[in-house]
């Protein structure tokens, strides 16, 4: 050994000993370690001192000698292990009580999860631009005396003013998505092909569209891909389609057999993401368009325009700029245009810039013609995800504390032995956690194998984004979130026992905390009733809008589709020779259809020689033949229809909205002027009829004659409706082979106008069920529980003559009683709920008693039946299997 080397203990083992030890008891340790040290090198070795020395440091970590700020921290840590031990033991004890709390659970969050998945996803919308703040939609305000509206239709030469007056805007595009001009749906195919592929997804736009959506290319260039006239630009997925394996720019496309006029592909982006409010995959361009009704001048308001600003631009001083531009550059060319009401457009009307990422939602309540979501259903299902939830909860603390003579014992004992009050709290904290963190495991389960079917009902394509960076953590934080909240009170309730009252059985449940629990089951019933009387309130709204008169004849209507490709001579002969089928009894070629997919256009009418006087209104303009009426089944109750004389050319069919807009008493002959100054004579007025959405009102409308150039409707008369279409396929392919004959039936197209109302019943019902199904679970749970402490009494009752009837009575009293004051505490919670629910809908049922005790029979029938379940069990139990003991 060197005896110059000096002779010291492990200085690792000092540190862990000064850092671990109470300050009073280390300077003692460290010394007498140091003296055994020394000895031991001096008669040993340092080797076998070293070795003892640490052996007598860990030695002396003991619990009663640590610091209370360092490692008892972690011997709380290791005592985790210890109570999910302990809730396990719990778990396989009390199979059905944890079973019911873990599947209420997991019930309440995988609503919740699916209704986050749905919330994202509309919250998501518009919302990947770089430059987000910078891009707008252009809307037209119109505000005076309360009187207060919004609309995206915009002329089209105001393009040029923006671009030369207005230095802040960097980009301007106009669009088109009205039906319009081959808009929407099309019979489409590559000079490569004779057949032609049916495709939706059309629309206009100016060349900056690409720029200003900041759209992805994968062949051509952002600037020049819609420069040239009767050019197209299709996505990726339809270039695929149609020329698979090359790259299709200059190649041509024929739209509706017109090879006159044949469009040429610009470019190909990729496919529109589905988080974007603007959804197509064939973007014809507006460059060079002149032709046509309505796409010019400054007479016709039909675009919609996009624009991106420069950075920092200021939105509200940019709005007043814009109208500026209007009173100095616009409003003599809207004079020249014989534009009416100038001054009130130039005293009430304004212009709104509405950020990009609101169109979908559009919170602003922005007319236009697309698509959008729904802000109250988002708000609506957030509400219910939220009401499982806690139904959820609130099982578990009702059962966790109906449940606390069990664990009396358990907890006296632990007290006995030294467990302080706060060792308690943790250990049914860390229970309620890990019951919680299984909840969570099942809910993604549940959630997993329930996401195709919640697909389909909301006909979204969400997914769980299992591999994102947030997904997990954020199970995990709600596991633990959730099972904290839920176990705050039963773990405060139960660790108050008093040891000595617990050992001997006195603990008190039946004072402060039976109100409480009879409290939360009042409310689960209540929330659950509620949610009934507003699911039914929506299915008969519903059933109302199905079987409300109309005003027309949606039934045994044939829709035929795609005459676009078709020569009007081509058109007229196809309808000749539809009828002479002996089950079509009608037909008429029109586009204009008072169910969803049909065109729609407006324009502005006055009383003869009052246009420069009154201020006009708006009404729909149809262009119909003189089968239309007669077809569609709609009622003239003055005047005629259109006949085949040249003087109808001037004449015009009013519905009764109209004629009381324009303050007529005898409509027929009177003269009528719009806004083109065409001159019209009315012979006939139709009865009102829902041409809209049956949750608005009924409009003005006026039917001039003419013809549909893409839609022939048929009315048919037969049971046999696959021998009436075959009929009809017969005739079409004999004219038109190298199209496949598509249709619907008009009584389809009608429910399609109401599949968003049928999506948010059918979603709405279901959340609902689940929610009875949670609260029926608890009660279940809570009245099982409550007829086994009180089974002893009921074998005495039996052993005294107590009939079955008599013990179900009684057993139940009690939760009839908290049953029947949920109801009266959910009836008028409901109507109010309902009642704002309905609030706007035009032809909206009344809230009739009849439907509210609908609901509480339900309700009651529901929670009679569960606990039923238990009563009637322990009813029927042998007496002597409870009281051999006694």
């Amino acid at each position: 050994m060197n005896r110059n080397k000096p002779i010291a203990p492990p200085r690792l083992a000092e540190k862990l000993l000064s850092w671990f030890l109470k300050d009073e008891l280390a300077e003692e340790v460290l010394g007498d370690l140091d003296e055994k040290f020394s000895s031991t090198a001096a008669r040993h070795s340092i080797k076998i001192a070293r070795r003892n020395y640490w052996y007598q440091t860990f030695n002396y970590i003991r619990p009663f000698a640590l610091r209370s700020t360092k490692l008892n921290n972690i011997t709380s840590n290791l005592m985790i292990g210890h109570f999910l031990k302990i809730s396990w033991r719990n778990l396989l004890r009390n199979k059905v009580f944890s079973s019911i709390k873990i599947v209420g659970f997991a019930i309440g969050i995988a609503a919740c999860i699916l209704i986050s998945l749905f919330i994202r996803h509309e919250l998501s919308y518009d919302k990947h631009y770089a430059h987000q703040n910078q891009i707008f939609r252009i809307a037209n305000q119109y505000s005076n005396a309360g009187d207060f509206g919004r609309w995206t239709n915009m002329q089209g030469p105001f393009k040029p003013i923006l671009e030369e007056y207005i230095p802040e805007i960097e980009l301007a595009a106009r669009t088109v998505f009205w039906k319009w001009a081959n808009v929407g749906e099309n019979h489409i195919r590559s000079t490569r092909s004779q057949n032609n592929i049916y495709e939706d997804g059309f629309f206009y736009a100016d060349p900056e569209i690409l720029q200003i959506l900041e759209i992805p290319m994968v062949y051509g260039d952002q600037k020049t891909a819609l420069t040239e006239p009767n050019s197209l630009v299709i996505t990726k997925s339809k270039a695929d389609k149609f020329f698979p394996g090359i790259n299709p720019v200059g190649q041509q496309m024929i739209l509706n057999d017109n090879t006159e006029s044949p469009y040429i592909i610009g470019g190909v982006i990729e496919d529109l993401p589905k988080t974007t409010h603007i959804q197509g995959d064939f973007i014809m361009t507006l460059a060079g368009r002149q032709s046509g009704p309505g796409t010019s001048g400054w007479c016709c308001s039909n675009y919609t325009f996009y624009i991106r600003t420069i950075e920092g631009a200021n939105k509200e001083a940019l709005e007043q700029k814009l109208v500026n531009t209007r009173d100095t550059y616009v409003m003599d060319k809207l004079r020249e245009a014989n534009v009416t009401d100038l001054e009130e457009i130039q005293k009430y009307q304004s212009y709104y810039l509405q950020p990009i990422e609101n169109v979908y939602l559009n919170p602003e309540e922005i007319g236009d013609y697309q698509q959008h979501g729904n802000m109250d259903l988002i708000w609506v299902f957030g509400a219910i995800a939220v009401v499982v939830l806690v139904l959820a909860c609130l099982n578990f603390i009702n059962l966790s504390t109906a449940k606390s003579i069990q664990r009396a014992k358990e907890i006296g004992l632990r007290k006995v032995v030294g467990s302080y009050r706060s060792g308690l709290i943790r250990q049914f904290l860390s229970e309620s956690v890990f019951y919680s963190i299984l909840a969570v495991l099942m809910a993604a389960g549940i959630a997993w194998l329930a996401l195709p079917i919640f697909n389909q009902v909301a006909e979204k394509s969400l997914t769980l984004p299992w591999l994102s960076y947030w997904f997990i953590p954020s199970l995990l934080l709600a596991a633990i979130v959730v099972g904290l909240i839920s176990g705050i009170y039963p773990a405060f309730y139960l660790s108050r026992f008093s040891p000595i009252e617990a050992l001997k059985g006195r603990t008190k449940t039946r004072s402060k905390s039976s109100i409480i629990r009879n409290g939360m089951v009042v409310f689960q019933f209540t929330a659950t009733v509620i949610l009934i009387i507003t699911a039914l309130v929506l299915n008969r709204q519903f059933n109302h809008y199905m079987n409300q008169s109309l005003g027309y004849e949606k039934d045994q209507v044939i829709n035929i589709l795609g005459l676009s490709s078709m020569a009007p001579k081509e058109r007229d002969l196809l309808k000749d020779e539809l009828l002479r089928l002996s089950q079509v009894q009608n037909a008429t070629l029109g586009d204009y259809l008072p169910v969803a997919g049909g065109r729609t256009t407006n324009a502005g009418y006055w009383n003869e020689g009052r246009k420069n006087i009154d201020p006009g209104f708006e009404a729909a303009t149809w262009r119909v033949d003189k089968d239309y009426l007669q077809t569609m089944g709609i009622e003239l109750i003055h005047g005629r229809n259109f006949t085949d004389e040249t003087s109808d050319a001037s004449g015009i069919i009013i519905n009764e909205r109209m004629m009381k807009r324009l303050g007529l008493e005898n409509p027929v002959g009177a003269q009528l002027i719009d806004m083109f100054d065409e001159k019209y004579t009315i012979i006939g007025v139709v009865n009102d009829f829902y041409f809209e959405s049956l949750a608005g009102t009924i409009n003005p409308l006026a039917m001039v004659r003419g013809k549909g150039n893409s839609t022939l409707s048929i009315k048919v008369q037969s049971q046999d409706m696959e021998q009436v279409i075959s009929g009809i396929t017969r005739v079409w392919e004999e004219m038109k082979p190298n199209q496949p004959i598509r249709y619907t039936f008009m009584s389809d197209r009608f429910e399609k106008m109401y599949d968003s109302l049928l999506r948010a019943k059918t979603i709405f019902i279901i959340f609902s069920v689940l929610s009875v199904i949670v609260a029926c679970m608890g009660l279940f749970a809570l009245s099982a529980f409550i007829i086994e402490q009180r089974g002893k009494e009921v074998s005495v009752r039996k052993v005294l003559g107590a009939s079955v009837t008599q013990i179900f009575r009684i057993l139940a009293t009690d939760f009839i009683k908290l049953v029947a004051i949920a109801i009266v505490l959910a009836i008028p919670l409901g109507w109010y709920v309902s009642d704002n629910m309905l609030q706007g809908m035009a032809n909206r049922i009344n809230l009739a008693w009849p439907l509210f005790l609908a609901a509480a029979i339900i309700a009651f029938i529901i929670a009679m039946v569960t606990i039923s379940l238990e009563s009637i069990k322990a009813a029927l139990a042998n007496p002597a299997q409870k009281l051999r003991s006694e």
